[in-house]
C-alpha cells in the first residue's frame, strides 16, 4: 500500500507544465524579423512574411494597442504602403466618421486641402500628430495613377467638424430633391433633435429628444431616398450615411454598442461602396479583436458573470461582427509595444484632439508576458503568426500581454482574436519621441 502511494506524491510535487512558456517558445522559433518600422524604408522584403500569412484575405485590419502610440501608427504607415504597392489593397477605412470622410476628405484633390480637412475630421492622434505626416503625404501621393488609393470612415460617431457644420444643410437639400417636406413640424423637430446629438454628443440626454419622431422621420427621408432616381452610387452612399445617422442616436440616445454600429456600416461600405476590392482598416487592437470570447477568457469570475447575464445579447467587438459576415476574409493583425513612451490624452477631453505635451512611459511588462519573453530575446521589430484558429475559442495556450491595450496586460485566449502579431521593442509618443 506504501509503494502505491510514493509514486502519486512523487508526480504531485513535479514542477507544473507551463504550457504558455512553451507556446511563446513556439510562437518565436516561427517569427521573422521586421528591419525597421519606419515608413521611410521602401524595401519591402522583411514584410513578405506577413504578406504570405495575409495570403488571399481582401480585409486586413491593422491594430494598434493605444492611438497614442507613435511607433505602431509608423509601424501602420509603412504597411500600408506595402499593401497598396505589392498586394493591391486599394482601400484605407478608419475608425473615425464616416460621413466627414467620405463627403468631404475623401473627395478632396489638393493636397493643402487634404491635409487642413483630415485635421479637422479625423482624430488628430491619426491627422495631426508628427508621426502620422507619412501617411498622409503617401496618400496625396497615390490619389493618381492606374491604383489610386482611397480613404474613407466607418465610426457612427460625427466628430468631425464637416459633420458638425455641413450634414444638417446637406441632408434637408437632399430631402428637398425626394419631395420630402422639410418645412413640416416633424422634420423640425427631427433636425432640431440631430443637432442637438451633434453637438452634445456623449452628454445627450434621453429625455432632451423625441425618439419616435427622429425614427420615424429617419426612415421617411430613408425610404424618399431608396426610391429615388438619383445616380446610384451617390445614393448608395446617402443610404448608408441616413442609417449612419441612425446608428448616431442609438449610440447617444439608446446606449447601443458603437463597436456594432461601426460593424454595420462598414459591411455595407464593403459590400456596396468598395465592392470585390482590397481593403485596409486602421483602428484600435481591441475594436480587431475576431472573437468575443477572448473577453469571456478574462479570468472565472468574469466569465460566469459574461454568461450568467447572457452579455452575448448586447455586447461585440467591431471584428467579431464583420468575422462574421466575412470569416476568412479577414485578417487580423495586432500590434504592441514593449518599452519607450506614449501619448496618454489622444483624445483629450473632446474626444477628438489630442494633448501632444502629454507622454508617458510604457508599463513594464509582467514577468512570463509576450512583451517581458520577446524583450529577453532581444527582440527588435518582429512578426509573429498565429495558428488560424481564429473567431472561436482557439484550443491554444493562453498567455498574457497588451495586446487589448498598451496600458492593460491580461492572460487570455489571443489565439481566437488575432491572426497575427507585430512587436516593436521601443516605440515613440505622437511627437516621434
Amino acid at each position: 500500500m506504501l509503494m502505491l502511494v510514493v509514486p502519486v506524491l512523487n508526480f504531485a510535487q513535479s514542477k507544473v507544465t507551463d504550457f504558455s512558456k512553451l507556446y511563446l517558445d513556439d510562437l518565436y522559433n516561427n517569427s521573422s524579423k521586421i528591419g525597421s518600422r519606419s515608413p521611410d524604408d521602401t524595401n519591402f522584403d522583411d514584410l513578405e512574411a506577413i504578406g504570405k500569412s495575409i495570403g488571399d484575405a481582401r480585409i486586413v485590419l491593422l491594430g494598434e494597442p493605444s492611438h497614442g502610440d507613435g511607433g505602431a501608427i509608423s509601424m501602420k504607415t509603412r504597411l500600408v504602403k506595402y499593401l497598396h504597392e505589392k498586394k493591391q489593397f486599394d482601400v484605407l477605412l478608419f475608425e473615425a466618421d464616416l460621413y466627414s470622410i467620405m463627403f468631404d476628405v475623401a473627395n478632396l484633390k489638393d493636397p493643402s486641402g487634404i491635409v487642413a480637412s483630415s485635421k479637422e475630421n479625423i482624430y488628430t492622434c491619426w491627422s495631426e500628430s508628427a508621426v502620422s505626416q507619412d501617411l498622409w503625404k503617401y496618400y496625396t501621393r497615390e490619389l493618381t495613377g492606374n491604383n489610386p488609393l482611397k480613404i474613407g470612415g466607418f465610426d457612427p460617431r460625427h466628430a468631425g467638424k464637416f459633420a458638425k457644420t455641413k450634414l444638417i444643410g446637406n441632408l434637408t437639400e437632399l430631402a428637398k430633391t425626394t419631395g420630402h417636406d422639410t418645412e413640416s413640424k416633424t422634420y423640425r423637430s427631427f433636425i432640431k433633435d440631430l443637432e442637438y446629438i451633434l453637438q452634445n454628443e456623449f452628454r445627450s440626454k434621453k429625455d432632451s429628444v423625441n425618439a419616435g419622431n427622429f425614427h420615424s422621420e429617419i426612415n421617411n427621408i430613408e425610404e424618399a431616398v431608396m426610391f429615388n432616381d438619383k445616380e446610384n452610387k451617390l445614393r448608395q452612399i446617402w443610404l448608408i450615411e441616413i442609417n449612419n445617422i441612425r446608428n448616431l442616436f442609438d449610440m447617444l440616445i439608446e446606449g447601443k454598442n458603437r463597436d456594432i454600429l461601426m460593424a454595420k456600416n462598414f459591411i455595407f461600405l464593403a459590400k456596396h461602396v468598395f465592392p470585390d476590392q482590397k481593403i485596409m482598416v486602421w483602428s484600435h487592437n481591441n475594436h480587431n479583436v475576431l472573437d468575443v470570447n477572448t473577453y469571456a477568457s478574462f479570468d472565472k469570475d468574469f466569465a460566469k458573470n459574461w454568461y450568467d447575464n447572457n452579455t452575448y445579447e448586447g455586447f461585440t467587438y467591431f471584428g467579431s461582427d464583420i468575422f462574421r459576415t466575412f470569416g476568412d476574409q479577414i485578417y487580423s493583425l495586432a500590434i504592441t509595444s514593449g518599452t519607450g513612451n506614449f501619448s496618454p490624452k489622444f483624445f483629450g477631453n473632446d474626444y477628438f484632439h489630442a494633448d501632444f505635451t502629454k507622454t508617458a512611459k510604457v508599463p513594464k511588462s509582467g514577468e512570463g508576458s509576450l512583451e517581458w519573453y520577446l524583450n529577453k530575446k532581444k527582440s527588435n521589430v518582429l512578426f509573429i503568426p498565429l495558428p488560424k484558429q481564429q473567431g472561436k475559442p482557439s484550443g491554444y495556450p493562453w498567455f498574457s500581454a497588451r495586446l487589448l491595450d498598451l496600458g492593460f496586460e491580461a492572460k487570455m485566449d489571443y489565439t481566437s482574436a488575432f491572426n497575427g502579431i507585430i512587436y516593436v521593442n521601443k516605440t515613440v509618443d505622437l511627437n516621434g519621441q
